[in-house]
């Protein structure tokens, strides 16, 4: 109830003021990819698609950032690398436990995986900055 008189509210404030309705969607819906998918398959794929394009990104930066160290920092950062990978999938299987043998169980995984993922890109990024 008190969240259909929020929205009532909003409805209202967004007429009265002119505030722009559209442009929160689309920003709400930037900040959360996946979240105008409507079934458990459409969730799962587009966050898989997502999880592809940060997986990506993180090959790539990871690259340029092995060029950038010498031969003692190449070392340090494959076994950081691999010790974060291990960590991103034991995170990922434990936060998707929740829905453990239900149907949103791989797209919380999935989910888990790429918000990581991202973050680890930002993570590697910086540490290409002079």
């Amino acid at each position: 109830m008190w969240s259909l008189a929020v929205a009532i509210l909003c409805v209202a404030c967004s007429t009265i003021t002119n505030f722009a309705v559209p442009a929160v969607a689309q920003a709400k819906q930037e900040a959360m990819p996946c979240s105008s998918e409507t079934t458990t398959a459409g969730m799962r794929n587009c966050e898989n698609l997502r999880f592809h394009r940060a997986e990506q990104a993180l090959d790539s930066v990871y690259a340029e950032l092995m060029k950038k160290v010498d031969k003692i920092g190449q070392g340090k950062l494959r076994a950081a690398q691999s010790a974060w990978l291990q960590f991103r999938q034991a995170e990922a299987d434990f936060q998707s436990d929740i829905a453990q043998g239900g149907t949103l169980a791989p797209s919380i995984k999935i989910t888990v995986m790429a918000d990581l993922t991202e973050g680890r890109v930002e993570q590697l990024r910086k540490e290409l900055q002079p």
